[in-house]
C-alpha cells in the first residue's frame, strides 16, 4: 500500500514523536521526549510550522516540518524545510520525495513563494533527493549563523 500524507495536528504529535527523536539522534542531539512534544505541539498550535506525516498501514514512516516565514524580496511567504526524516526501514521507498512534493504543493496552495533548506556537505543522498525534486544549490548567498548560547 502506498504511503499516505496527512497534516499533523498538535494532538497527533505523540504518534510521530519517535520519528522526531530518531531524527534528533541522527544529528547526535537529545532532548527529553516531553520537551520535544511540547515544542512541536506549540509550533503547530501557533501555526508557526506545519508538519506532514507519511504513513504506511497507519504507521508513521516519515515527516517533514516546515517553519513559516516571509520574504521581503519576493513579497511572498517562504518556508524553511528544517526537518525531513524517513524511518530507516522505509528509506528508498519514495516517502522522502512524497513528503517534499507535499511541501511544494502546500507552498503553491498558499500563493507560491519559496522553500529553503540546508543539508550537510557530505549528505549526498539528501542532495540527490532535493535536486530530483527541483531544489537548486544557492550560489548567490553565503549563510551565516549567530547563536545566543554561544556568542
Amino acid at each position: 500500500m502506498p504511503a499516505s500524507i496527512a497534516i499533523a495536528t498538535p494532538e497527533s504529535v505523540s504518534d510521530w514523536l519517535p520519528l522526531f527523536t530518531a531524527y534528533l539522534g541522527f544529528y547526535r542531539v537529545s532532548h527529553p521526549a516531553e520537551a520535544c512534544q511540547d515544542y512541536l505541539s506549540e509550533r503547530l498550535r501557533r501555526r508557526q510550522a506545519v508538519a506532514f506525516i507519511a504513513s504506511e498501514n497507519e504507521r508513521p514512516q516519515g515527516f517533514a516540518l516546515l517553519y513559516t516565514g516571509f520574504s521581503s524580496l519576493t513579497l511572498k511567504p517562504c518556508w524553511v524545510l528544517h526537518d525531513l526524516y524517513v524511518a530507516q526501514e522505509a528509506r528508498g521507498s519514495g516517502i522522502g520525495e512524497l513528503l517534499i512534493q507535499r511541501c511544494q504543493q502546500y507552498a503553491r496552495d498558499l500563493g507560491g513563494g519559496e522553500i529553503m533548506l540546508q543539508t550537510a556537505h557530505d549528505n549526498q543522498t539528501a542532495q540527490q533527493l532535493y535536486e530530483r525534486t527541483g531544489f537548486t544549490l544557492d550560489r548567490d548567498f553565503r549563510v551565516y549563523y549567530w547563536n545566543s548560547e554561544h556568542p
